[in-house]
């Protein structure tokens, strides 16, 4: 008699048996510890948070699905996928570069210009490529959004009186690929756990503050590329070695210039220093398939 073959549920979680079995085995975890995750897992349903353990794995999740087509990145150079997030908006006005953001008159923040190259894999520049960008302002308010749009997680973002598409372009490469736009230093994504919550305490135990790294959010697309979502994140911020939705790649990590001589501020248009970055993104050809693992 022949066996069915198993159904995805069955091989997903043997596999996850086993993962857990390995680390149970290695780490020679206790009954004892056992038995206080389970109960941990038992208040976090209590409290109502079990739909945001989501943010634990989530990440890893959207990698295996959205972002494969950016799968092995070092294989090719290619610029590595991070999750869009759900503060996107579409319809952001098109800026040919270089650019400013739409902002206020009297935005928040210290001002920051971010520069770079757009190119393939195989180091052509891409006319034409176009980088929707979108950021949390000074004030830590996304435009356009309000705490709805970021359930199940309780993220407090009351963005009325802020213009939809504050801090939000689709900025379009010149003829050498490159592009520039103003904006201002990003302020603070919290993951919006409550101060005396399950969750919290894992973050504080894990000694993961319960926010996200400091960071800008782009699509980047080309025609015959495959469209790119990624972020760019800052050095200096401790958080970028990593949060409770896993590591961020190296790569996008960036350091910022300080330009405080009067004549080089005034030049952008600007009354006081500024920051700058270099962030060069690399988009694969459409009819390439993301290397095998």
């Amino acid at each position: 008699m022949n066996k069915p073959p198993e159904s995805r549920l069955q091989v997903v979680l043997a596999d996850l048996r086993r993962a857990v079995d390995d680390v149970i085995l290695r780490h020679r975890v206790t009954p004892e510890e056992l038995f206080a995750a389970v109960d941990w897992l038992r208040r976090v349903a209590d409290a109502g948070e079990l739909p945001f353990t989501s943010v634990l794995f989530l990440k890893s999740a959207l990698q295996a699905t959205e972002g494969a087509g950016y799968a092995h990145p070092e294989t090719d150079g290619a610029s590595p996928w991070e999750m869009e997030g759900p503060a996107h908006l579409p319809g952001s006005p098109e800026l040919p570069s270089p650019a400013v953001l739409p902002m206020r008159p009297d935005e928040p923040g210290e001002p920051l210009l971010v520069s770079g190259t757009v190119r393939t894999t195989t180091g052509a520049p891409l006319s034409g490529a176009v980088l929707d960008v979108w950021q949390i302002d000074a004030d830590n308010l996304y435009s356009g959004v309000d705490t709805r749009d970021f359930l199940p997680l309780n993220i407090p973002n009351d963005s009325s009186g802020i213009p939809a598409h504050n801090l939000r372009a689709r900025v379009v490469t010149d003829a050498g690929g490159h592009y520039e736009f103003r904006t201002v230093m990003p302020g603070v994504e919290t993951f919006g756990f409550a101060p005396d919550s399950p969750l919290t305490e894992l973050a504080e135990a894990l000694r993961l503050p319960g926010v996200r790294p400091v960071h800008i959010h782009a699509i980047v697309t080309a025609e015959g590329c495959l469209p790119l979502t990624t972020q760019i994140y800052f050095d200096g911020d401790p958080l970028a070695e990593g949060t409770l939705e896993g590591p961020v790649p190296a790569s996008t990590v960036r350091t910022t210039v300080v330009h405080d001589a009067p004549d080089d501020y005034r030049a952008h248009g600007l009354d006081r220093p500024y920051r700058s970055l270099t962030y060069d993104v690399v988009l694969r050809p459409a009819r390439s398939e993301a290397p095998a693992g």
